[in-house]
């Protein structure tokens, strides 16, 4: 995949990361979990498919399309010490396929801790690429 990709990708997860962040910061009261989890997936799901392309590229492997986020982190993690040592096991959806259109709320989280966790982890994934897209 080619740097033009894997720079749409983290185009994406970022104005995905954005919104869930920004529904984040209402009021408790205010925010709609459903959103700000879907946001988080997807920008969590678009920055592993990144970092592993990235990855499979430098190392000339071929990856099966359509990873799930545990999948994708299986993989980064065997060439990212950092990505080791991010805590995952709190998330949920991480075993399902990025789902599509209708399906998408078929999985969700509706605590805005939980859902504060994975955009704090799509964050953490976000730098470690753009550390590794810098390099």
């Amino acid at each position: 995949m080619s740097q033009t990709k894997t720079e749409l990708l983290y185009q994406q997860a970022d104005e995905d990361l954005k919104r869930a962040t920004q529904e984040l910061y209402r009021p408790s009261s205010d925010v709609v979990s459903f959103s700000a989890c879907v946001y988080s997936r997807r920008a969590l799901y678009k920055f592993l498919t990144g970092l592993a392309n990235l990855y499979a590229s430098e190392k000339k492997i071929i990856l099966e399309p359509e990873l799930t986020i545990d999948q994708l982190i299986t993989f980064c993690s065997q060439f990212n010490k950092k990505l080791k040592e991010i805590d995952f096991s709190s998330l949920q959806c991480k075993c399902n396929q990025i789902l599509k259109d209708g399906e998408e709320e078929i999985i969700f989280c509706t605590s805005v801790n939980r859902v504060g966790y994975c955009a704090n982890l799509a964050e953490s994934v976000k730098i470690i690429l753009e550390e590794k897209m810098h390099n």
